[in-house]
């Protein structure tokens, strides 16, 4: 018998593991989640560990008779047999059918797991379904579910308010993680947006300027490394003349230097980077470059909401290395916000602001736990 052990996402990816490494055929031996990273054993992404066995494949026929000796070499030796060997040989083959049922009993349990978004009590089915169409995931959906299932009476399941309750108060917990920006007092503080193409970069530090300059009465500039768009630049230029910011455009990461020498007089310096898909190489070491020049405190990945799980999954992977904080845009334009706590399950790294429209510098704003909890989940209940 030959046993694997295979680690998954969840209990589907893995069984598919499993499937396409030994078969139908496997059978399950153990199953198990377990936390992989995170801090102190909290924000831990969990995994799925199954181990699984599959019996050797037999002989065939025809190899049988490949290897079939001659009839001289059939001739048995005379030999009688062992009594003991005997005895034992039948002690392990019933322990070996013994085994055998109870794993293929244990495999067709796993294998029901799968299925297990469509098992929750009616009382719970629903939240299910109104999860899901937040946007969250079943990994999320299942261990938010599970939570109420142990902290709640089976009676109490059917009170939306005290379901709710409970899900607010785990999603808050894992939405917790929150940092915005403080000025710097004896240096400027420099601030660097990274991000792909489309999230509103661009606007978002627009809006940053704005708040801190003519809330805040901070000192600030703006630098912009998107040389890409001219249009956006003038546009940046001009913003700045109206809010009475600084703009500074460069060319070179030996330019943004000469920028940030230039302004440090400031307490606050915004680099605004160009847009940089993820897959380029190219575009990534350039923007490696300019980080290397302005060694910012903050390095803030913009994600747009609206931006599918596995993409975003995606681009924070590849900008992962470079980031300090995130800031969600585009939270006006979706229904299914709730994917942020998909991402955010996946690190531990704050959450420093929310965009929620495009009219600067009002629609920001700082992130908390609550205010993410509410976009993440919405407003309305699911209905009986």
């Amino acid at each position: 018998m030959r046993v694997r052990r295979f680690v998954g996402d969840n209990v589907a990816e893995t069984m598919g593991k499993v499937k396409r490494e030994l078969g139908s055929e496997a059978v399950i031996l153990q199953t198990r989640e377990f936390r992989e990273g995170g801090f102190l054993g909290l924000f831990g992404k969990i995994k799925v560990e199954i181990t699984a066995a599959i019996e050797e494949t037999p002989v065939t026929a025809a190899e049988t008779k490949r290897y079939e000796r001659s009839p001289e070499e059939k001739k048995p030796l005379k030999k009688e047999p062992d009594p003991i060997l005997s005895e034992h040989s039948d002690v392990l083959e019933e322990e070996l059918r013994s085994m055998r049922l109870t794993l293929e009993k244990m495999n067709k349990h796993i294998e029901g797991l799968e299925e297990e978004k469509s098992i929750w009590p009616p009382n719970l089915s629903k939240w299910a379904d109104h999860l899901r169409a937040r946007g969250i995931n079943d990994q999320f959906i299942n261990r938010l579910l599970r939570q109420v299932q142990q902290n709640l009476t089976e009676e109490e399941w059917g009170d939306n308010a005290k379901v709710f309750k409970r899900i607010e108060g785990n999603v808050r917990q894992i939405c917790s993680q929150t940092g915005p920006i403080q000025p710097g007092i004896d240096k400027p503080r420099v601030v660097a947006l990274i991000g792909p193409t489309g999230v509103g970069k661009t606007t978002t530090i627009g809006k940053l300027a704005a708040g801190f300059s003519i809330f805040d009465k901070r000192k600030v500039a703006l630098i912009t490394a998107d040389t890409y768009r001219v249009a956006a630049v003038e546009q940046l230029k001009t913003f700045g003349d109206i809010i009475g910011v600084p703009v500074e455009v460069v060319m070179t990461p030996a330019g943004l230097r000469e920028a940030l020498d230039l302004h440090a007089d400031k307490e606050l310096i915004f680099i605004d980077t160009a847009g940089r898909s993820p897959h380029h190489e190219l575009h990534m070491s350039e923007l490696c470059a300019f980080l290397n020049q302005a060694k910012p405190d903050f390095t803030m990945l913009v994600m747009s909401a609206t931006t599918q799980f596995d993409d975003q999954l995606q681009i924070y992977k590849h900008f992962e290395s470079l980031t300090t904080h995130f800031i969600f845009t585009k939270l006006d334009e979706t229904s299914r916000a709730g994917s942020l706590i998909n991402l955010l399950g996946q690190t531990t790294l704050p959450t420093a602001y929310l965009t929620n429209g495009q009219n600067v510098p009002d629609d920001i704003e700082v992130a908390t736990s609550e205010r993410m909890t509410y976009y993440v989940l919405g407003e309305g209940l699911p209905h009986a």
